[in-house]
């Protein structure tokens, strides 16, 4: 495979994982909305039940069909509400994920495959085992979003430079995944911004590291540029 075709091939790939994290991502949003909404209604459901049942000890023998009634719709509506919160209920973030030398050792692999040797220079100080609460994919998508952005927002910016390391911070240990650009100020060339500005694959970036508790940010280099951070807490 040609360096084009496996660059392309790199860009499918990190699209399918984008739309796998936008699906769960919304899968999130869902299951707070419902866990905001159980409390009350599952109030309201058992209001109805106790009320049928008292109704039902003096009622008159002709309406005792309508309280079945309401009794039975009241544990539908349970059951319901039950299949709602399971099917919104996101996929549980792992403990501790993969070690952090797992997932840059694959993204070596694929970017040696989609560049030329010299634009991607992946520097490990982190101890091989250190972990967070990445999987291995969520890691590897992480470090190839950080490659990705740079080289389509400023195709001439040299090498993709990324320093993997270990840090304490107010007394826990992190793992830092520093980029360093002198080519491309912060929020992408031509203009400022937050965290990534409008560069898609930075937002991706971003989202990873916060489900993972950790943060993303931007600052200028002296004289000019930008380093980018990803902290991640580690996990023992």
């Amino acid at each position: 495979m040609t360096k084009p075709d496996a660059r392309l091939a790199l860009h499918l790939r990190q699209r399918r994982f984008e739309w796998a994290l936008a699906r769960e991502e919304h899968t999130r949003a869902a299951a707070r909305f419902v866990a905001g909404k159980t409390h009350g209604l599952l109030n309201l459901i058992q209001i109805i039940q106790l009320a049928s049942q008292e109704l039902e000890k003096g009622c008159d023998p002709s309406v005792r069909e309508y309280i079945a009634d309401l009794k039975r719709s009241a544990a539908e509506a349970r059951q319901a509400l039950a299949e709602l919160m399971a099917a919104a209920r996101p996929p549980e973030t792992p403990a501790r994920g993969a070690p952090i030398s797992d997932a840059v050792g694959a993204a070596i692999d694929s970017l040696r495959d989609a560049f030329e040797v010299d634009l991607v220079d992946v520097r490990v100080s982190a101890p091989p085992e250190a972990a967070t609460r990445c999987t291995a994919e969520e890691l590897e998508h992480l470090l190839l979003g950080l490659v990705l952005d740079l080289a389509d927002a400023a195709p001439g910016a040299g090498p993709v430079r990324l320093l993997v390391r270990e840090r304490e911070i107010e007394g826990a240990p992190w793992i830092e995944i520093v980029r360093d650009s002198a080519s491309i100020g912060p929020g992408g060339p031509g203009g400022p911004g937050g965290p990534g500005g409008d560069r898609f694959e930075l937002r991706v970036v971003e989202t990873i590291a916060r489900r993972a508790g950790g943060e993303l940010t931007t600052s200028e280099r002296p004289g000019g540029g930008e380093e980018l951070v990803v902290a991640l807490p580690e996990v023992a």
